[in-house]
């Protein structure tokens, strides 16, 4: 089985967000849309379609475009990549949030772990380093401000909102490993 290790930027938005996976080829274009929402903490609220070799790919949804194919059928190896190659994932036809996707190496040998993986990122989507700033000031100051009574529970806010604007590849790497793919 082979691993791609893919790079993904999302165009137009800021140069700066991006991930870097590591992606097995037997990953099907459905499931690697899960895990690009999982990566940039989305939850498959829009439509989407990936743009490989002049044709489009994704999940139809009522209301939404139809596909030739069966995306829980074509899987990554179905397209024969080499490194270098690129493809488009679109996300939010309104907003038009274009990814561009390119392979940047081909593992022949598996080694762990055998499910999708985060390599590295940067960025999320709609967040200025100044929120993410914000966030990490609005935790120090509750951290700052508890005593002993003070549990997880009552920074739980805090935490939610700073993983909302800040790369948390750990947590997202933990959500990628409880996949079914």
């Amino acid at each position: 089985m082979k691993m791609y290790v893919i790079k993904i930027a999302l165009r137009g938005v800021s140069p700066m967000i991006w991930r870097r996976l590591r992606i097995p080829g037997h990953t099907s274009l459905a499931d690697f849309h899960h895990v690009i929402q999982i990566v940039f903490n989305w939850d498959s609220e829009h439509l989407h379609r990936f743009h490989i070799y002049g044709k489009d790919y994704g999940i139809a949804y009522v209301g939404g475009p139809s596909f030739s194919d069966d995306a829980h059928s074509v899987f990554i190896d179905d397209f024969g990549f080499d490194v270098g190659d690129r493809f488009v994932y679109e996300y939010n036809f309104f907003e038009s949030w274009i990814h561009d996707i390119r392979v940047e190496a081909i593992e022949a040998r598996v080694t762990s772990p055998t499910f999708p993986f985060c390599v590295k990122g940067n960025g999320m989507p709609g967040a200025a380093r100044y929120d993410e700033v914000e966030r990490v000031m609005d935790l120090i100051k509750v951290i700052i401000n508890s005593d002993e009574s003070t549990k997880v529970g009552d920074i739980r806010d805090q935490i939610e909102a700073l993983d909302a604007v800040w790369f948390n590849r750990k947590k997202i790497n933990h959500r990628l490993a409880t996949l079914s793919l």
